[in-house]
């Protein structure tokens, strides 16, 4: 790393703080990231300010499947433009990324961010020809933190793909960091879940067997969401007898698991080396 990194690598990874919030320093991150790579394209997939998604795709087309990343910030804040470096890192590996808005809270409550994920996966199905360039046939889900928690959710829970007639496949989960074993009592956690049953809002509790290949990845220093979570849905995974990767990061938090996705910031960990190595299989 040059000196220059190490003096804007602090004030990037601000970005991040408190479960990924948007703030400004992203665009400090983002415009490290070369952008010649990919193209970027906003469609509107529901009537809500915030039910929108970008896409980026590699300007060399490949036949791999595209990317469904949600970000997180507690389903309180995140802004999908904050992600651009998520993307890069994505599209360079030859998928195209989809990455969107979703509603917050307090505006709204369980499921309705996890309704809006799966309704702009419908969005870009029904409409892949004009967004994609092709039609969707299988999807890869992603996320980070409580954006982890809804790509578990849309992978474990079968309903939410079904009632929206989604004929593409999942065929990959990459979660970091995710709550996947939701404490519904917790201060931050219940009014946002308020009256919803463990079997509806904790992916742990909707895994079956014959799930696609999945990737956990976990810190072993956060201190916001704690690794049990990874541990309990490895487990679950394994028991239901499904193909499951698993990597705890020494030293690493909540936030530079996924800041080292980021080109300039691969060395705080291997999760790109490890993200990599994953997606070789497609």
């Amino acid at each position: 790393m040059n000196k220059l990194l190490w003096i804007i690598l602090p004030i990037a990874l601000l970005v991040f703080a408190v479960g990924c919030s948007s703030l400004k320093p992203a665009a400090v991150l983002n415009s490290m990231i070369p952008s010649d790579s990919y193209t970027l394209n906003t469609y509107t997939y529901g009537s809500g300010q915030r039910q929108s998604l970008d896409v980026y795709q590699p300007k060399q087309a490949t036949n791999k499947p595209p990317i469904v990343f949600v970000y997180g910030g507690a389903w309180k804040q995140g802004d999908k433009r904050d992600y651009e470096f998520v993307a890069h890192a994505l599209t360079g590996l030859g998928h195209t990324v989809i990455v969107p808005n979703y509603r917050l809270y307090p505006a709204v409550r369980f499921p309705a961010f996890v309704n809006d994920v799966a309704d702009a996966i419908r969005y870009t199905e029904t409409n892949a020809t004009r967004v994609l360039g092709k039609p969707m046939n299988t999807f890869i889900l992603m996320g980070h933190s409580s954006g982890a928690h809804t790509a578990a959710l849309l992978a474990t829970d079968r309903s939410y793909l079904n009632q929206r007639g989604i004929r593409a496949r999942s065929v990959g989960l990459i979660a970091m960091a995710g709550p996947y074993d939701l404490p519904l009592n917790d201060v931050e956690v219940k009014p946002i879940f308020a009256g919803a049953t463990a079997q509806k809002a904790k992916p742990i509790a909707n895994v079956y067997s014959g799930m696609p290949p999945t990737l956990l990845l976990h810190g072993q220093a956060d201190t916001r969401v704690l690794p049990f979570h990874t541990q309990r849905f490895t487990q679950a995974l394994q028991n239901a007898g499904n193909p499951v990767t698993t990597r705890f990061y020494p030293g690493i938090d909540h936030v530079r698991i996924v800041a080292s996705l980021a080109a300039p910031l691969r060395r705080l960990s291997s999760s790109y080396n490890d993200v990599q190595a994953f997606l070789s299989r497609y």
